[in-house]
């Protein structure tokens, strides 16, 4: 099968998206099909045995990480059997003409709730939101069926009005590289001692409201660890020099891929208050290594989160809750063991299994 991945981010940015192409197209090319990746302007030219096609691009202002790629006319792709379509701008577009010349299906995973972003178009909040879902809906109605990563996001995206047939399949991860390190080993090598220590990892952005959990910390007898690079962390840093709470905040910047299993597994939990996960991969990342979750109780967090079974659920804007269930947590074996048990349906072999199917309905039907 000659699959066409189209998407408006790639590397060498870090996010949900990109790790997704990358897991499933390099398992994709594993099993001996082809895989055809079309993103804005990279170094990059073939990754994980894909072949990568980028266009010129420019930055998107309002969002500086964000880049609008142009691909021209005359732009042409390789013979494809099917395009799949990662995100609903000019590279989305261009994969919709590519199927279109190739008389060919294409379909679409909704990655990313975009409504949660729009208020970068500084149009005023309930205008931005009209604008941005009218926008989504023009797209997404283009595609043969759609891809969402939760059964949450089916739910949204069938409540406000997508008509197109949705199906579930989750990203998945490698399970062989998230897997629990020895705790005490993970410490030594972080440097860390015997405090309790939670986790904040992934993009430092508005939307994470890793303020919130930073204001938990404050009367919480433990450490923070603040793992990612984001536009939100020069404002988290004042926050905390503010609090005078740099003894129990410590931001740690952009990591390695091959450094976050060691940092999830020093860790006594993650704590996730994103009010906009479509799927949660860092959950899914952490508990795979043997990490309880404290998340929000929002869109897919409580898919993957049990309360008191492999972390615990706190409502998004109550601090004095997440203060107190931090205060109190304390990871038992068998938490661990059941959010290891959890990540197990999220393996890429089991999700990609499961997409390939989804390729052969639409290439059959």
């Amino acid at each position: 099968m000659r699959v066409g991945f189209f998407t408006d981010t790639f590397l060498p940015q870090q996010n949900g998206v990109v790790a997704s192409l990358l897991s499933s197209g390099s398992e994709l090319v594993r099993r001996g099909h082809e895989v055809h990746l079309f993103c804005p302007k990279t170094s990059v030219k073939e990754v994980n045995g894909m072949n990568v096609y980028s266009y010129p691009a420019v930055t998107f202002k309002p969002y500086p990480e964000f880049k609008i790629a142009i691909p021209s006319g005359r732009d042409k792709a390789p013979e494809l059997d099917i395009v799949h379509t990662h995100s609903p701008f000019t590279m989305g577009f261009f994969g919709w003409r590519v199927a279109k010349f190739q008389k060919i299906p294409r379909v679409s995973t909704f990655h990313t709730l975009l409504t949660d972003y729009s208020n970068v178009l500084r149009l005023g909040r309930p205008i931005a939101k009209l604008v941005t879902w009218r926008f989504c809906k023009s797209f997404y109605k283009r595609h043969k069926k759609i891809i969402a990563p939760s059964e949450t996001l089916r739910e949204v995206l069938r409540n406000r009005g997508i008509k197109k047939p949705i199906e579930v399949i989750p990203s998945g991860i490698d399970i062989d590289f998230y897997r629990p390190i020895d705790r005490k080993k993970a410490r030594r090598e972080l440097g860390l001692g015997d405090d309790k220590v939670f986790l904040c990892l992934g993009r430092v952005s508005h939307e994470k409201n890793i303020d919130r959990v930073i204001r938990a910390m404050k009367n919480v007898d433990a450490r923070l660890l603040v793992v990612g690079r984001g536009p939100t962390a020069d404002k988290l840093k004042r926050i905390v020099m503010k609090e005078k709470m740099q003894r129990k905040v410590s931001f740690k910047g952009f990591v390695p891929e091959e450094m976050k299993p060691v940092y999830y597994s020093a860790a006594d939990a993650l704590v996730i208050a994103s009010t906009s996960e479509t799927q949660g991969m860092v959950v899914v990342e952490a508990m795979a290594c043997g990490t309880p979750v404290i998340g929000a109780n929002a869109m897919a967090i409580p898919e993957l989160v049990n309360d008191g079974e492999n972390g615990r659920i706190f409502e998004p804007r109550n601090v004095k809750q997440l203060s107190s269930i931090m205060a109190d947590f304390e990871p038992t074996q068998t938490m661990r063991r059941s959010a290891i048990e959890t990540s197990k349906d999220y393996s890429i072999e089991e999700c990609v299994s499961k997409l390939e199917e989804f390729y052969s309905n639409v290439l059959s039907s």
